[in-house]
């Protein structure tokens, strides 16, 4: 009887314990209404459920999970582009500074707004003079590349 007793209560007992098996955090949500009733939706959940009616259905709380791995033995750090282009606005002489001791591996091209291409040089030191005198006034692009990849593009000014 004892036996009985002891199994049935461990039974039962193991019946009211709740198990939790994943959490979720949720990072954002909403609570939607309509004329047709109420929604909440958040942002983490890792399960869903499927409400059908006749006006149509919704698959509330379908996400996909992401993990943000660093990268090891990869040191980011801060890009400091030490570029200068000086008078801006400029009349005659246009002053284009690097900062880089490797300078001799830059090249600028000068562009007017339609995109036509009115000078290309290579740069042959840490300041280079460009003459405008020629241009008229008017807004220009001064794109600065390193072995033909992009490092950045000025907007120059030029006044009468």
């Amino acid at each position: 009887m004892k036996t009985t007793f002891f199994t049935l209560s461990l039974f039962l007992v193991s019946f009211s314990i709740q198990i939790s098996a994943q959490e979720i955090v949720n990072t954002s949500g909403n609570d939607m209404s309509g004329t047709t009733g109420n929604v909440a939706a958040s942002v983490g959940q890792s399960f869903y459920e499927t409400i059908t009616s006749s006006a149509g259905s919704v698959a509330a709380g379908i996400q996909q999970p992401y993990e943000i791995i660093p990268t090891l033995g990869v040191d980011i750090v801060e890009i400091n582009l030490n570029l200068a282009i000086f008078p801006n606005p400029t009349t005659d002489i246009l002053n284009l500074k690097i900062g880089f001791k490797d300078y001799s591996k830059y090249h600028y091209d000068l562009f007017d707004g339609s995109g036509k291409l009115l000078t290309s040089q290579s740069i042959t030191q840490s300041q280079t003079q460009i003459t405008m005198a020629p241009y008229p006034a008017s807004i220009y692009l001064l794109k600065i590349s390193k072995e033909g990849k992009n490092v950045k593009i000025f907007k120059v000014l030029k006044n009468k």
